[in-house]
């Protein structure tokens, strides 16, 4: 018995390292997504790219700096931009707890719709700046 536990626990420290990096990975990809939301919105609605602009240069020190994030950054990218498409086309945005779009559409003719876009983008741009 002791054997087999030895035997077994690296097995479950591996186990435990890469879980983790997949559950990481999964909250980077709902951030990115509904950042893409977010941008795609700001764009149809207040015709500007804050975030995105904000974003990116980020993601270009991240490459100077640390080139070997650039495969996992590819596909974060590549949920942000795919999300961005989604805004931009249906109104809606990621919401990361239920792993689905939202079903009510943003209108950017409704005020509060506005204002709750523009509160949206301004914390995302906020933590971004804070993380960079």
């Amino acid at each position: 018995m002791k054997n087999t536990l030895i035997k077994l626990t690296p097995v479950f420290i591996i186990f435990l390292i890469f879980s983790k990096n997949v559950i990481a990975q999964d909250g980077a990809t709902n951030q990115y997504k509904q950042m893409g939301g977010i941008t795609g919105l700001t764009e149809l609605c207040y015709k500007t790219k804050n975030l995105e602009l904000t974003l990116i240069k980020q993601i270009g020190q991240l490459f100077y700096t640390q080139p070997e994030m650039g495969e996992m950054m590819f596909g974060l990218l590549y949920a942000f931009y795919d999300a961005k498409a989604v805004a931009m086309e249906k109104k809606v945005i990621w919401n990361g707890t239920t792993q689905s779009y939202n079903k009510k559409q943003f209108d950017c003719n409704n005020v509060a719709d506005k204002k709750l876009i523009k509160q949206f983008e301004l914390q995302l741009m906020n933590g971004l700046k804070s993380q960079g």
